[in-house]
């Protein structure tokens, strides 16, 4: 990879957005222009992939995962149809409801 710096200058993102930029990136131990950096370089690697490899290849490894959890597909099929009954008994999540 060329090791010669580049720079981007992006403007009119929104305040609260760079603050969640920095307030994430802070959270990871990396400052706001490296986590920039990962984000772009992980969004061209994603399209890449997506643009060069078949479905059954991306979704390879979450079968390889399912097939070692031991869950058959009827208990991923019970898991699947109860998320939704889930999600409703937890409540309205409302802005003012969330921590």
């Amino acid at each position: 990879m060329n090791s010669s710096a580049s720079t981007i200058r992006v403007s009119g993102l929104a305040k609260a957005k760079l603050a969640a930029l920095r307030q994430q990136a802070s959270t990871l131990g990396m400052s706001a222009e490296d986590y920039a950096r990962h984000l772009i370089e992980d969004g061209i690697s994603l399209d890449i992939q997506a643009r060069t490899k078949t479905f059954d290849e991306l979704y390879a490894p979450a079968q390889a995962r399912f097939r070692k959890s031991g869950m058959t597909e009827a208990e991923l099929d019970k898991l699947v149809d109860e998320a939704p009954v889930r999600h409703r008994r937890s409540g309205p999540r409302t802005k003012a409801g969330r921590a």
